[in-house]
């Protein structure tokens, strides 16, 4: 009888265990270096748009209808209150979110996005406490004048990079591609202040009646991605038309080409421009031509996988997956496929413990990519 029962028992732990393995939903990606796990993490977005991991290990997490979410690790949600009005069309709405480099003392969370204005919208910038889950002391540090805001829903930007006491953010042409050669607007740059929002004396440009500008450099069609490396080198990821999605490495008062020169063409397949380069202008660092319609970016500088460290991990719209991007002394020398989402990636971050999180899309969702021992 004894014996019976071991044999049942023994049978009934290995249906469990099947069960339990069936119901458990995940997946193995074989990559050159190593094994990775994908396991689902938290759901119930619109579009993920911008995640900033908190010192908690919790994160913040925009969602371009205008929400912004606290993400436990456990991957349950709660509603951060106080968020502003947003232009909520298009690419418009709540885009990143970063946090102070002191937030452990003064709990300040930066936002960028679609501000409006009656009919019309601007990128914003701007600073708030994260009290309680409530963004409290809201603060403004960077509106456009009321002339440039726009009825067009595309081509806001906006990726937040942090350096020491300087902010950077990015911002679109608007569909005005030849704004991103006007000095005199704020269309197509990438812009620096302090943390403060103070615009900084050695910014490389003036405005017209000779004060600082918040302007770093210009000639950008629409950055979606900006991320510093350990080096302190200012990496952006440029959303380009038909073909021309660049990658670039951002420096102080250059001029990045946008729409003199390009290596994209018209969505219905007319020329933009007839030149690819052209002097006193930057080529990128790499071109995807086709477009895989870029978005966020993570630097990978964790030693889970040291054979990563200082890749550039990139999201695609377009065609739905993540791409390492191999960088050698400030160069593109390979890439590989990682992981192909079968839904629009919109943004990676990288944990302390090199854990990497995704912002999918259709549905709205968060999966995390662990290493597989």
């Amino acid at each position: 009888m004894t014996r019976y029962f071991v044999i049942f028992l023994i049978n009934f732990l290995w249906i469990d265990c099947i069960v339990c393995e069936d119901a458990f939903d995940y997946q193995i990606l074989e990559t050159k270096h190593t094994k990775l796990k994908v396991e689902p993490f938290s759901d119930g977005f619109d579009i993920p748009w911008g995640m900033a991991l908190l010192p908690d290990s919790n994160m913040l997490v925009t969602d371009l209808s205008g929400s912004l979410y606290k993400v436990f690790i456990d991957g349950r949600t709660t509603l951060i209150k106080g968020t502003p009005d947003v232009f909520y069309k298009g690419q418009g709405g709540l885009l990143d979110v970063e946090i102070h480099p002191d937030f452990l003392l003064n709990n300040i969370v930066f936002i960028s996005y679609s501000q409006p204005k009656g009919k019309k919208a601007f990128t914003a910038l701007a600073q708030a406490k994260l009290i309680n889950d409530k963004l409290e002391s809201f603060k403004i540090l960077y509106s456009a004048k009321i002339e440039h805001f726009s009825k067009k829903s595309i081509h806001f930007g906006s990726r937040i990079a942090i350096d020491d006491n300087f902010i950077y953010f990015s911002i679109g042409d608007r569909g005005e591609r030849d704004e991103a050669q006007n000095l005199n607007t704020p269309n197509g740059k990438i812009h620096r202040l302090y943390l403060n929002g103070e615009i900084p004396d050695d910014n490389p440009f003036k405005t017209s009646d000779g004060k600082p500008n918040s302007i770093w450099c210009y000639g950008n069609r629409n950055p979606q991605g900006l991320a510093f490396s350990k080096d302190g080198t200012l990496w952006e990821l440029e959303h380009g038309p038909r073909g021309g999605d660049e990658l670039n490495i951002i420096q102080k008062g250059l001029n990045y080409g946008w729409p003199k020169i390009t290596y994209g063409i018209n969505y219905i397949g007319t020329k933009i421009s007839d030149y690819t380069h052209m002097d006193g202008m930057e080529q990128p660092i790499w071109h995807w031509t086709p477009s895989i319609a870029l978005c966020g970016m993570a630097i990978y500088e964790n030693s889970l996988i040291p054979e990563w460290k200082g890749n550039i991990l990139v999201t695609s719209l377009k065609y739905e997956f993540l791409e390492r991007v191999i960088i050698k002394n400030g160069e593109r020398i390979g890439n590989e496929i990682i992981y192909e989402a079968g839904s629009r990636v919109r943004d990676v971050e990288i944990g302390p413990d090199g854990t990497i999180y995704i912002a999918l899309e259709n549905p709205g969702r968060i999966v995390k990519i662990t290493k597989y021992n």
